[in-house]
């Protein structure tokens, strides 16, 4: 039996991703993780035998929802988990009202892994006419962060890629709206899709209030940086841009001449998290993360919005402070602790349920996927066929256009929003973090990564 495993933000979720792939590769399953269109590509020009096919969210925009159907058909079985779990958000109902609209293409979803209690109690009732069965299972990108680890060597190594013996401080950015790599437009419509008049009013009233509330903490932000990167002498700055930003922009936003602002975008923000010494952040989830690696938070909240666009949560966590001098002072006197409030330590073990140490999510996905092996593929022949034709097609396209670029006949920066969320998998990069992961469970080193075209990875025991 073939797994297929999506991913659309490849930096952002590949860690957990791999780390589910790894844990369920073996004599019965090889396991492809790729973007999405490229593993539904090979599936419909029947280059991919039927397996599972498990999706990174339940989009029930009606062009999906046609491939899945059709896919089904074909005898793929599926199964789901959403990347973007609404852990934030205080608001969950509304929020899968937005992610998962009507709910359709659980028609043909098995499957669906929730995050925590809170998800898996509203979905289960809300979509309680299908036939999918919920499972509390957590997150593989939780049980990444639970387990791994860096050495001092691997610390030492990537301060000596930056030229710095300095302390690291992460400003994992989370503006988006007004420098998104979607235009405005686009991606109001895309929110709208599908909603009746009385909810694409609301909407875009909230997406125009989220945007104001956005484009106001980019402008204090700017000055954070700056500041920081001219009156801090111990510490130099990572900025990690969010996947719906280009790295390219906060270059040109900060506009800075400066040896001790490093821009990064080829890492996950999981692994800079443990190569950083304490983040900066402002709304974002990656506080979840920090929290379970043990780092120390600062919150930047320079304003305090009426209307809450869903920051109270992740705003809870760490020190909070108000102006960048307090950031500044705070620094210097070199008191770091890591805090969270009782209360919001509560509401986390809700919302995720394998955040606690003996929890793992591993072992949901892998009695689920057997089953569904047993019932339905124990017979099946696997195959993964790589177009070749195509793929030289490829290649030379890119080549062309990595020329154009090199010669300034295009601009560089005129990246589509596929390449700039998945760009081509660097596959040094995989096999580092593959190695990592290695020293975490010793299975993980009987299995062969491989590159298949420039969007696929096929994970084989050896």
């Amino acid at each position: 039996m073939n797994i297929y495993i999506e991913i659309e933000n490849f930096y952002k979720e590949f860690p957990g991703k791999l780390l589910l792939g790894l844990n369920n590769v073996n004599d019965k399953y090889n396991v492809y993780i790729g973007h999405r269109s490229d593993l539904q590509s090979a599936a419909l020009n029947g280059n991919a035998s039927p397996g599972i096919i498990h999706l990174k969210d339940c989009n029930s925009l009606d062009e999906n929802y046609q491939i899945i159907k059709k896919l089904s058909s074909k005898g793929y079985i599926f199964t789901a988990q959403d990347e973007e779990p609404g852990i934030t958000i205080d608001d969950y109902n509304e929020f899968s009202n937005r992610r998962m609209i009507d709910g359709k293409t659980f028609d043909f979803i098995k499957y669906y892994f929730s995050w925590g209690k809170r998800d898996f109690d509203i979905l289960k009732t809300k979509y309680s006419k299908y036939d999918t069965k919920f499972i509390l299972s957590g997150s593989p990108r939780i049980d990444f962060f639970k387990n791994y680890k860096l050495n001092s060597e691997d610390i030492r190594n990537f301060k000596l890629n930056l030229k710095t013996k300095k302390k690291l401080i992460l400003i994992p950015t989370s503006i988006s709206f007004p420098i998104g790599i979607r235009r405005m437009a686009d991606w109001m419509y895309s929110f709208k899709a599908g909603k009746d008049e009385k909810d694409k009013k609301i909407t875009e009233e909230k997406f125009f209030e989220t945007f104001k509330q956005a484009t106001i903490n980019l402008e204090y932000f700017i000055k954070l940086i700056r500041y920081l990167s001219k009156e801090l002498t111990d510490y130099d700055i990572i900025i990690k841009s969010h996947p719906n930003e280009k790295i390219e922009d906060w270059k040109k936003l900060i506009d800075l001449e400066s040896k001790n602002i490093h821009y990064i975008d080829n890492v996950s923000v999981q692994e800079l998290i443990y190569l950083s010494d304490i983040i900066i952040q402002n709304g974002s989830s990656t506080v979840i993360d920090t929290f379970i690696a043990g780092k120390p938070i600062i919150t930047y909240e320079p304003v305090k919005f009426e209307k809450d666009m869903n920051k109270n949560f992740p705003n809870s966590f760490g020190e909070k402070f108000k102006t960048k001098e307090e950031i500044k002072k705070y620094l210097e006197e070199n008191v770091i602790n890591s805090k969270i409030n009782s209360n919001f330590l509560r509401i986390m073990n809700e919302r995720i349920f394998n955040i606690s140490g003996e929890i793992s999510s591993l072992d949901n996905f892998t009695k689920i996927w057997s089953d569904i092996y047993i019932e339905k593929f124990k017979e099946k022949k696997n195959f993964f066929k790589v177009n070749t034709l195509e793929l030289f097609k490829k290649r030379l396209r890119e080549k062309i256009k990595r020329l154009l670029e090199k010669n300034k006949i295009i601009r560089k920066d005129n990246i589509d929003i596929l390449s700039q969320k998945f760009p081509n998998i660097d596959i040094n990069y995989v096999k580092k973090l593959h190695k990592d992961l290695g020293i975490m469970n010793n299975k993980f080193k009987l299995v062969n990564i491989r590159k298949i075209g420039e969007r696929i990875l096929e994970l084989k025991k050896i």
